[in-house]
């Protein structure tokens, strides 16, 4: 996770702004990085608790509101006054969220090895591997989805449609207390690939920096962490 944090970090500057930018790749590095391992490194006799208001929360909001608070730093001394500013401190803030949202992958990680190793006081749960790989799968699909040649509008439906198409059908191989929980997410990680399809086709990033080699890595590499912290709290929160 670390690595993928740190991909993200040095691409999603190229997409917002065009270029290269080592310091804010260095706030959105470090964002994730602390969430990444804080939540890594709480002692096992820690409080896992679900409730979104609770432990399992704070590495991921208090990285993500220092990373901001850094990076509005960062844009006041180095941005020219007026809309560019706003809109591209807007997208960096934004990076800053995903990067923390890095440590999604890590509970669930963190969580699967524990039930596995019999942690005390933690409800062994099967199908946590499969859930993950389906938001996996779905995220890959969502993403070719994105090259079919039509209106945005249809293209749209056509990525949310074939998300959801495969994150039910791998239910089918291997169905389990988690299948729907896999679903839901998966069907939200399909939204989430449509999302980022439709802010690619916005007008006001310059055409020749969404088709640097770069952005594609960022938008394949925040959709990928994003979707960890839906998988978390698909499984967590929710009250099954």
């Amino acid at each position: 996770m670390s690595i993928i944090a740190g991909i993200f970090a040095v691409t999603w500057p190229v997409m917002v702004g065009g270029s290269l930018r080592w310091g804010v790749s260095a706030v959105l590095g470090v964002t994730g990085l602390a969430a990444i391992w804080v939540v890594s490194l709480l002692p096992t006799d820690a409080d896992f608790s679900s409730a979104a208001t609770e432990l399992w929360l704070a590495p991921v909001g208090g990285a993500a509101a220092l990373g901001i608070l850094v990076m509005f730093v960062i844009q006041t001394v180095n941005l020219s006054s007026g809309v560019k500013r706003f809109l591209t401190t807007a997208m960096l803030a934004v990076g800053t969220v995903i990067a923390a949202t890095a440590a999604g992958w890590t509970m669930l990680l963190r969580h699967k090895y524990e039930v596995a190793a019999g942690s005390a006081g933690v409800e062994r749960i099967t199908g946590v591997t499969w859930l993950m790989l389906t938001i996996l799968a779905t995220v890959a699909v969502a993403a070719l989805a994105t090259l079919v040649k039509t209106r945005l509008r249809n293209r749209l439906v056509v990525i949310v449609l074939a998300g959801a198409v495969v994150a039910v059908a791998l239910q089918f191989f291997r169905p389990g207390p988690l299948s729907v929980p896999a679903v839901l997410a998966g069907i939200i990680a399909a939204l989430m690939v449509a999302l980022a399809e439709s802010f690619a086709e916005a007008r006001e990033i310059p055409a020749a920096t969404l088709k640097h080699p770069m952005s594609a890595v960022a938008v394949g590499s925040g959709t990928t962490i994003m979707t960890g912290m839906v998988t978390y709290f698909v499984l967590n929160a929710l009250p099954w």
